[in-house]
C-alpha cells in the first residue's frame, strides 16, 4: 500500500480520536464511565474507538489516556520513516492497557486502512495499579 494513504488515514484516525474525545469531555459531568455515555448519548456511537475501550473506564481517563497516547503522533506522521512499532505501542499502552480484546478489536480495524499497524507487538500489558506509577513504554525514535 502506498505510504501517503497509510500516512493520511492515520491522521484521519487522530482527528476522529480527538473529535470523540472532545464529544465524551462535553458530557463527562452528566456519565460515570464512557459506556454509560455511549449508552444513553447516540451521537457517541459514531466513534468506534469508544465502542472498543474498557467500558467502565472514566470520561476523564479515556481523555488522559488518549492525549498521552495520541500525542506524538503528528510529529511521528511527518517523520521521514514512520516508527510503526511507535504507533502502535503508544495506544496499546496508554489506551488499552488490561485490555486484550479492546485491542484486538482496534487493530483489525486499523489493518483495514494500514496493514502493518499493531505487528510485532506483544500481548496488551496490564495496568498499573498503584496510583502515580504510571509507566511509559520506551520511545524508539
Amino acid at each position: 500500500m502506498d505510504e501517503a494513504i497509510e500516512r493520511r488515514a492515520l491522521l484521519l484516525h487522530l482527528g476522529d480520536v480527538l473529535e470523540a474525545t472532545a464529544c465524551v469531555m462535553k458530557c463527562a459531568d452528566s456519565f460515570n464511565t464512557v459506556g454509560e455515555a455511549v449508552a444513553q448519548e447516540d451521537s457517541l456511537m459514531s466513534f468506534s474507538i469508544l465502542l472498543m475501550v474498557d467500558a467502565e473506564m472514566t470520561p476523564i481517563d479515556f481523555a488522559r489516556r488518549v492525549a498521552s497516547a495520541f500525542f506524538l503522533w503528528p510529529k511521528a506522521l511527518l517523520d521521514e520513516h514512520i516508527n510503526h512499532t511507535l504507533l502502535a505501542n503508544l495506544v496499546q499502552h496508554d489506551v488499552f492497557s488490561g485490555h486484550q480484546s479492546g485491542w484486538d478489536r482496534y487493530v483489525s480495524e486499523r489493518r483495514q486502512e494500514v496493514p502493518w499497524f499493531g505487528e510485532c507487538l506483544d500481548a496488551v500489558p496490564e495496568p498499573d495499579l498503584e496510583p502515580g506509577n504510571a509507566t511509559q513504554p520506551p520511545l524508539d525514535y
